[in-house]
């Protein structure tokens, strides 16, 4: 009997260290007050019913390349480190033609993309593995592509997300874009298991 009740309690803890094993920095169902509202340089931040978990996503049409930020009121413990973490979103492109390929992805434990940060330059509209395509693209990247910029982050303390993607030059079109379930973890098979 006591081996049994052994074997129920290892089987419970498993469970619930795997279940721990994927931290959500937003789900992307609010756009909160500010100063800790999404942003969009040029563009409105409006709540949309096309998401791709839970109820809602967060998107804004611009044509500048800051096409989505956050500062968050509470510093995020992502559980990962630099060298063993993964992110993952979903991010809706609207015309992905449209863009040059360049661009950046940050995060910061200093409410800032200059400092204490962890940059992804995004080249050929590729992030991680993902290729940026018209409609909802499912993104894994791991931290370990990313570049410091003036200082490593605090990973247990993230308070700062940004998208910045470029238009070809002299082109003007706004264009949609969308995030939703913003989340890291040290498996990356997880992560693509959640988007499921």
């Amino acid at each position: 009997m006591k081996k049994i009740i052994t074997s129920a309690l290892v089987l419970v803890a498993c469970s619930y260290a795997n279940a721990q094993k994927i931290q959500v920095l937003d789900r992307c169902e609010s756009l909160d007050d500010k100063p800790y509202q999404w942003y969009s340089n040029g563009g409105q931040t409006k709540l949309t019913e096309d998401h791709k978990e839970g109820t809602y996503a967060v998107g804004a049409k611009t044509e500048k390349a800051e096409r989505l930020r956050k500062i968050y009121a509470q510093p995020f413990n992502t559980g990962v480190t630099k060298d063993n973490g993964y992110i993952a979103f979903w991010l809706f492109v609207e015309r992905p033609e449209l863009l040059n390929g360049n661009g950046q992805l940050a995060l910061s434990s200093n409410a800032s993309a200059d400092k204490d940060a962890l940059g992804y330059p995004f080249g050929g509209l590729k992030i991680g593995s993902t290729k940026l395509v018209a409609g909802w693209n499912h993104v894994i990247a791991p931290l370990s592509s990313f570049k410091d910029i003036h200082d490593q982050p605090n990973l247990a303390a993230i308070n700062y997300f940004r998208i910045l993607l470029y238009n070809e030059k002299d082109d003007f079109t706004p264009q949609e874009m969308k995030i939703d379930n913003i989340r890291f973890s040290t498996d990356k098979a997880q992560l693509e298991a959640s988007a499921k």
